[in-house]
């Protein structure tokens, strides 16, 4: 009687694991439309015009995924969707600047599982903004979340603050400053005309592409940097973690310093330079003008016509100076 029992409870057991099966398999078939459907039943929009002009750029992103793009007219345009009716986006243009800024309160619906549906923040903003220099500056902040598409084009500086999450962009200005507590950013440049160039690290991971200027620092608590067809002079501060970059013009000058971890910069086949060396422990190494070299101790060395000056002062961790031709 009792192998009976378990015979059936186990049958109805395994009925009603099919029967939540067959029920979830057009959801489970279905994906991303399925969610795409749920989001537009449910969700809360925000829509703003604006015709105004303005020389200021402020974005401030909470947990949203944006996009930057461009309308062939002279309006700009922002829309928000969330399915949390707790969030909402300010867009305003307030002393000539264009505030696009998503705020959230506690809900207890952040906390289930339809908070995990991306919110949007799409904005458009008229093609001359793009390449024409119209502002002045750009702030960009991402707290989570991401954002993509290209920045505008600034005559003074763009800078970008990214405490998680990811964003991949390309950014055109005489200044451009960019900081990530944590994350990924995949940032190239639109220019060579930059006149300073600062990357911060303090996790995560950097990657440029063609940021050439007058100066460039680039300091790094943890995490990695990548910048590859950078130039100039080149100022670097590596606590921990890795920093490679990779010049596709000849420097002017290196000032490296590194606490721990690896700093390895790449040039011109035919750079020579003047370099200046201080090593507590762990290696500097020198590929300059065919010789291949790995300094201890302290002093000064000459490469080819020394036309940059280099200084090095390692006190743990490696740094790393060598060329590569621009045709490899």
């Amino acid at each position: 009687m009792k192998k009976i029992i378990l015979i059936i409870s186990a049958a109805l057991l395994a009925l009603g694991i099919l029967g939540c099966a067959v029920t979830a398999l057009p959801t489970l078939l279905e994906g991303e439309k399925y969610m795409t459907n749920i989001i537009d039943k449910n969700s809360e929009k925000q829509e703003f015009t604006f015709k105004d002009s303005f020389s200021g750029l402020d974005i401030s992103v909470l947990s949203a995924n944006a996009n930057i793009s461009y309308n062939s007219t002279n309006e700009v345009k922002v829309n928000y969707t969330t399915l949390d009716k707790n969030k909402k986006i300010e867009c305003n243009i307030t002393d000539g600047v264009l505030n696009v800024k998503e705020k959230a309160g506690f809900s207890f619906f952040s906390l289930i599982t339809l908070a995990s549906v991306p919110t949007k923040i799409e904005i458009s903003l008229p093609e001359s903004y793009r390449d024409n220099r119209k502002l002045e500056n750009a702030d960009i902040t991402v707290a989570s979340g991401s954002l993509s598409g290209d920045m505008p084009n600034t005559e003074k500086s763009t800078k970008i603050k990214l405490y998680s999450g990811k964003i991949i962009s390309s950014v055109a200005a005489e200044n451009f400053d960019i900081n990530v507590s944590s994350g990924k950013a995949e940032i190239s440049s639109r220019t060579h005309e930059y006149k300073n160039v600062n990357v911060s690290a303090l996790s995560g991971m950097i990657v440029l592409d063609g940021f050439v200027s007058e100066k460039s620092y680039y300091d790094l608590t943890s995490g990695k940097i990548i910048s590859s067809n950078a130039g100039g002079e080149l100022s670097t501060n590596v606590t921990s973690g890795s920093l490679t970059v990779g010049c596709a013009e000849k420097i002017t000058g290196i000032d490296a310093k590194v606490a721990s971890g690896k700093a390895h910069i790449s040039v011109p086949k035919d750079t020579g330079a003047q370099v200046a060396y201080s090593v507590a422990s762990g290696s500097v190494k020198i590929g300059l003008d065919g010789r291949n070299e790995k300094l201890t101790g302290g002093g000064s060395i000459s490469y080819g016509n020394a036309e940059a000056n280099v200084n090095v002062n390692v006190a743990s961790g490696s740094f790393i100076l060598d060329t590569y031709t621009l045709s490899e």
